[in-house]
């Protein structure tokens, strides 16, 4: 009975092993990222970057007077915590454009401004990586809609992130709400907002010259197979 005993025990203790071999233990990826502006140029004092709410020179304005409020440009702090096997079009960073209509006299038909953007992952391990982009403001005459150029893919080719295990691929742009980006030109309908978010694909990276798939060593499956004929033994010595 001794005997017996000591095939269920393994058996049981392969059995959980054997179930559980091909699969993977979920990864998280977590991360933050933040914006600011500076370096403007060609506004006539009439634009200018303040405070958010907890990062500095999160806000861009332009256009603004005495009675009217200008427009604006928020660069928003994003945080992400998101498992690798649902981290498609995970959002990075995001741009608020607000186009309030402004008086010609105090709105420059074009000016400059850098957006500089911090991404920092805290998981599956900490990397960041920093990216400036030159941002150029068209305000045509109302009500057409204004335009920014300087949203490029080489800036984003610019950012790069070694993650353990992780492949990220396909950061791209993608405009939410009002407005249209035809990979050149975002432009906002006046009295409009719309989103710009910078976006990327996750997913988890085999090692090299790995097998996918996880084949139940030899040794497990016989001792498998010995502790299911003790059970079938044992059922027929209680039966007998």
């Amino acid at each position: 009975m001794s005997f017996l005993r000591s095939i269920l025990l393994a058996s049981t203790c392969a059995i959980p092993m054997v179930l559980g071999m091909g699969t993977a233990n979920a990864a998280l990826i977590q991360g933050s990222s933040t914006g600011s502006f500076s370096n403007i140029s060609n506004c006539w004092g009439t634009c200018y970057v303040f405070d958010g709410v907890k990062q500095p020179d999160t806000v861009l304005e332009w256009g603004f007077g005495f009675f009217t409020n200008g427009s604006t440009l928020v660069a928003q702090q994003r945080q992400w915590n998101v498992d690798v096997q649902d981290a498609n079009d995970v959002v990075l960073a995001e741009l608020v454009w607000t186009n309030r209509a402004t008086l010609d006299l105090l709105t420059p038909d074009m000016f400059a401004v850098d957006y500089s953007l911090n991404i920092k992952f805290s998981q599956p391990n900490a990397v960041s990586d920093a990216e400036v982009f030159n941002f150029s403001i068209f305000n045509t005459k109302n009500p057409a809609g204004d335009k920014l150029l300087g949203l490029t893919m080489a800036d984003l080719a610019g950012l790069s992130f070694a993650l353990n295990g992780i492949e990220m691929s396909d950061i791209k742009y993608q405009l939410a709400g009002a407005g249209s980006f035809d990979g050149n030109y975002w432009t906002t309908p006046e009295g409009k907002t719309s989103k710009m978010y910078i976006t990327a694909d996750f997913k988890a990276s085999a090692p090299p010259d790995s097998d996918p798939v996880q084949v139940p060593e030899p040794a497990s499956l016989a001792l498998l197979g010995a502790g299911l004929v003790g059970i079938g033994f044992l059922r027929r010595r209680r039966t007998a």
